[in-house]
């Protein structure tokens, strides 16, 4: 068993890593290749980047993407470092390092010259960069930090709290630019935001039906998951035996740590899982 835990924890670094550097490679092509081009702002913290240097470049400095990324990212990452821990800070500021080295090394090379192609294709790229490391995690450092926080505290989706952080930046970008850039700057933020919601799956609910006969056992095992169970004692309808039943509400990010939980102590048990909306209450320690 020890050895089995140890082969999955390896498996889950090493996929932490190459999500790490999916993003780092996506998102300096969406940069570099497209949104570059397409005179728009992509989201969060790479946005703030952009404008932060087409601000210096009209005062006629040029300042590097790469170090206004990092410069950026430290105040926030001394956050989520005290808030999520270090293992949360190792992944992302791999992802944030590997960001900033693509955006030296991936050239500004235009493959399309269409704005609204270019912001389309830019803005689902970052998305999906972004979404990939949510569904490992960690975030993707800047804004996403935030949105994570919020997304834990207050259980709303990472798109529309992105959304809602972005709307900084397009204001900036109208009061220090005009609006020519407001319109595709908006595209691909939303394009952005769906795309990570489209493929951060994990950040769904679902609600797990128990069916068991090692009720002590399987509670024991629910006691260390960190959500509340409601237990129900049943009767088998063509057995007549007792079978109990547990109710447990849990985000699918987790779904794999219950089932494991469940499987050790009662492999025979019946487990039934459906989508769920929490509408309110203290989600982490709901009870159905």
């Amino acid at each position: 068993m020890n050895n089995l835990n140890l082969k999955d924890s390896k498996q889950k670094i090493w996929l932490k890593l190459l999500m790490a550097l999916c993003y780092g490679i996506l998102s300096a092509m969406a940069i570099n290749i497209f949104l570059s081009h397409a005179n728009s702002y992509s989201s969060g913290l790479l946005g703030v980047s952009q404008l932060i240097q087409a601000l210096f470049l009209q005062a006629g400095i040029h300042v590097s993407m790469s170090l206004l990324v990092a410069l950026l990212n430290i105040p926030l990452f001394v956050f989520a470092w005290y808030e999520f821990g270090f293992s949360y800070i190792l992944f992302s500021v791999l992802a944030v390092g590997f960001n900033i080295i693509f955006l030296k090394f991936i050239p500004e090379i235009a493959l399309v010259h269409d704005q609204l192609t270019n912001t389309v294709v830019g803005a689902g790229l970052l998305g999906i960069g972004i979404g990939l490391c949510f569904n490992q995690g960690f975030t993707t450092g800047g804004s996403d930090i935030i949105v994570t926080y919020c997304q834990k505290k207050l259980h709303k989706k990472v798109g529309i709290l992105n959304s809602l952080v972005n709307g900084s930046i397009l204001v900036v970008s109208v009061i220090c630019f005009g609006p020519s850039r407001l319109v595709y700057s908006m595209i691909g933020m939303l394009v952005t935001s769906l795309m990570m919601d489209h493929t951060f799956v994990l950040q769904e609910d679902v609600s797990v039906t128990i069916y068991t006969k090692k009720t002590e056992l399987i509670a024991a095992q629910l006691r260390t998951f960190g959500h509340g169970a409601t237990l129900l004692h049943g009767t088998g309808v063509y057995t007549n035996q007792p079978t109990d039943v547990i109710l447990v509400c849990t985000p699918k990010a987790q779904l794999n740590e219950l089932r494991k939980l469940i499987h050790t102590v009662d492999p025979d048990s019946f487990i039934s899982i459906s989508r769920s909306d929490v509408e309110f209450g203290t989600y982490r320690h709901y009870s159905l």
